[in-house]
């Protein structure tokens, strides 16, 4: 395979902003931003760490196209390799610890021999041969779990000395029923330790859940681009839910049979399994476990000796729980770790296996968004905005929470933390304000750390994009401390008065005024653009948002709209009071949970904002129950029940629109299949019979997240001529 020298792109990127003006930002188009080929390409993303050899595995667009390209990386000599893009590839493959890798190609599953350093997906071992397409691997010592046609099956392989042919065992189909009304999820998976399960023969545990769909509703999400109509169906709604313990033993030399045990809860409760691990030793599992409403949450200790089950700890929340980045798994064979929000934060805590010993590991009045355990050093590594809720860093402690320290200092954002079989370096991913994430490695003997990767687009890093304020003030109502972004135009006069756009993020509970790169990333942008025709930019982190606590999230409970919006107005009329801002010339706007808050402040507070865009908003909650239970049961409740349903009808734009008095322009892909575009059919329907003035544009080719550059650069031009009419002219 050739070698192809992955070249340092920081000195590139210099010289290119070195020959571009400072003015290039006053400058950037909407054309620019949304250019046929994203500007801000796909990020780097790391696959595997193999600490026998010192290699990380990634993939990277170093070329700026859209396409990414594998990588690996040895992390102590800072060699890179890149991986050439012609010749027979794998579609999927695993890097093994001895440096093997097990490859699909052409739908088959073989072994690639000494993968590390041919670099090449040899076909040394072919394990399965037939005319499904298998996908999904996952190898545990010489065992493989893959799926095709849905279903899970297993095989294992046997590399003898270099003398003795390669062979495989039986093919074990795992699952038989998947279909449209049935289909399995692994949630866990554990290789006992050689003397645990000696007399059974048990070389593997597998936990499955297996749902049943057959009670969901079916719906029907119409295309009008083909020569006739044709409606896709799709199920949904609430599965039940069971679950199996897998007993995988072998006959023989080579034979694998299974044993399955059913896993039932002790109460009548319907649960969601949302984490579940496997002890060493694997005698044990742990599994938490919520109500569909995420009211109630529970950990089951589950014994796969003797088939018992028994509660260990429990917990619940007025409104509802969210979850983070921090997985419920075993320290030890008797000690558990999990996060939980019970002191009003995002924290983690310990609690042994009989019950008792519940203590607090990390945690205060912050957010602990990820971590990942090293159970050979006894240390735990977590990020969380301990200092500031609006940026994060990366944490050690050991499992007592006896020590605390700080072990990053870079300004911005972390995720995605990875840390290396033997315990001696982390791995994550860092971003900033105006720069998009790249890999990074840390040391954890002297705590250095370097950047792995440097992938971002000459396109983007040649601008010299707006870096907005980061402001605070209270909510007037209740007091409540807000943090938000303002972003100015760069020749911003302190005499003169803007007119004001309000950005609401999407998703109800998301961060987005952090010193990370935003996840609203064509916002980021646009903003440079709209603040360089004349608008202030006004970001909120609104009532519900994630990284404040459950307090500040739980204001919205049975009433969305209600406290974002109130958000909103304070901050507003704090800059009224700055005399940064016109309060006549105030505009609104946002996708999905954004667009929502945009219609309840144009219906609620039409006396404030006088104009506003709704990008493929929720207008009605009662549709998206039937498209996404889990989201608004926890938030709403059951909406099949009668006293619930004036829930819905509170926190419905639909329910207050006949009060547009400004101008609304509302967006809408007719593919969407999350809001779905009835949404904007049946509020346009109520707007007309009240006799309302207001623009539509729905895209026949789009989903809830436009694929197609057109269609972005054509809603936002919209987006700003609408403004330019609305907010700029007497």
């Amino acid at each position: 395979m050739k070698n192809v020298k992955l070249l340092r792109a920081g000195a590139i990127f210099s010289m290119l902003i070195f020959f571009y003006p400072d003015s290039l930002a006053q400058n950037v188009t909407l054309e620019y931003i949304f250019q046929d080929t994203n500007i801000i390409n796909p990020r780097p993303a790391l696959k595997f760490i193999n600490s026998k050899f010192n290699k990380i595995y990634y993939y990277a667009d170093d070329d700026y196209d859209g396409k990414l390209s594998l990588f690996d990386h040895n992390y102590l000599t800072g060699e890179t390799y890149k991986y050439s893009d012609t010749g027979e590839t794998a579609s999927e493959f695993v890097i093994l610890p001895e440096g093997n890798a097990l490859s699909i190609i052409k739908g088959d599953l073989y072994i690639s021999k000494d993968f590390v350093n041919t670099r090449a997906f040899s076909k040394d071992l072919q394990i399965t041969n037939s005319d499904k397409y298998e996908y999904s691997p996952e190898v545990i010592d010489n065992a493989v779990i893959y799926r095709h046609s849905g279903n899970y099956y297993i095989t294992r392989f046997f590399l003898n000395d270099i003398n003795d042919t390669p062979k495989v065992s039986n093919e074990l189909q795992l699952t038989s029923d998947e279909s449209d009304s049935v289909s399995y999820q692994l949630l866990a998976i554990k290789k006992p330790e050689l003397d645990f399960d000696e007399l059974s023969k048990t070389f593997l545990r597998i936990l499955f859940a297996r749902y049943d769909n057959s009670s969901k509703q079916e719906l029907i999400f119409p295309d009008y681009m083909t020569e006739f109509v044709k409606g896709e169906r799709k199920k949904r709604g609430i599965s039940k839910v069971k679950l199996f313990e897998y007993e995988l033993r072998v006959k023989g030399t080579d034979s694998i049979y299974k044993f399955i045990n059913e896993i039932k809860y002790p109460d009548s409760i319907r649960y969601c399994t949302v984490y579940a691990d496997y002890s060493p030793r694997t005698k044990y599992i742990i599994l938490d476990a919520e109500s569909l409403d995420r009211h109630n949450r529970k950990l089951y200790y589950y014994n796969t000796w003797d088939k018992t089950i028994n509660e260990i700890y429990s917990e619940s929340d007025s409104a509802w729980y969210e979850r983070h980045g921090n997985t419920t798994s075993f320290i030890n064979d008797s000690v558990i770790i999990f996060e939980s929000e019970v002191s009003g934060y995002n924290n983690l805590y310990s609690i042994k296996a009989d019950g008792t010993g519940f203590q607090k590991i990390a945690g205060d009045n912050y957010t602990t968004l990820e971590s990942v355990i090293d159970r050979k050093t006894g240390k735990i590594y977590f990020s969380a905005n301990r200092e500031k809720p609006y940026e994060y860093f990366i944490y050690e402690t050991d499992f007592d929470g006896i020590i605390l320290k700080q072990i990053t200092s870079e300004s911005g954002d972390v995720e995605d933390l990875r840390i290396s079989a033997e315990g001696s370096y982390l791995f994550y991913s860092q971003s900033f304000i105006n720069k998009p994430n790249e890999l990074r490695i840390l040391s954890l003997q002297d705590y250095s750390s370097r950047q792995i990767t440097n992938a971002v687009s000459p396109e983007f890093s040649q601008v010299d994009w707006n870096i907005p304020e980061l402001i605070t003030f209270p909510n007037e109502e209740d007091g409540q401390l807000v943090y938000a972004f303002l972003y100015k135009p760069k020749d911003y006069n302190p005499k003169k008065k803007y007119p004001l756009i309000c950005f609401a993020h999407g998703a109800g509970y998301l961060q987005n005024v952090t010193y990370g790169f935003s996840p609203y990333r064509d916002n980021f942008m646009v903003n440079t653009f709209l603040t360089g025709e004349g608008f202030v930019i006004l970001d909120i982190d609104f009532r519900g948002s994630r990284g404040y606590g459950k307090e500040f999230r739980n204001k919205t409970y049975r009433n969305l709209g209600y406290w974002e919006v109130s958000d909103y107005i304070s901050g507003i009329n704090y800059l009224s009071s700055q005399g940064i801002t016109n309060s006549e010339k105030i505009g609104i706007y946002g996708g999905s949970y954004g667009g929502f808050i945009t219609l309840m402040a144009l219906f609620r507070h039409p006396e404030i904002f006088k104009c506003g865009v709704a990008l493929r908003a929720v207008s009605n909650w009662k549709n998206y129950f039937y498209s996404n239970w889990w989201y608004t049961l926890a938030r709403l409740g059951d909406y099949n029940k009668d006293e619930i349903k004036q829930y819905y009808d509170i926190s419905s734009p639909i329910t207050y629109a006949e009060n547009l008095q400004g101008q609304l322009l509302m967006t809408h892909g007719m593919l969407d299949d999350n809001v779905f575009f009835q949404d904007m059919v049946q509020l346009t329907q109520k707007l007309i019979d009240n006799k309302k003035d207001f623009e539509v544009m729905f895209y026949p080719k789009e989903n809830h997240s436009f694929y197609r550059q057109t269609s972005w650069l054509d809603q936002y031009k919209r987006i700003w001529k609408f403004f330019e009419k609305n907010l700029k002219n007497e």
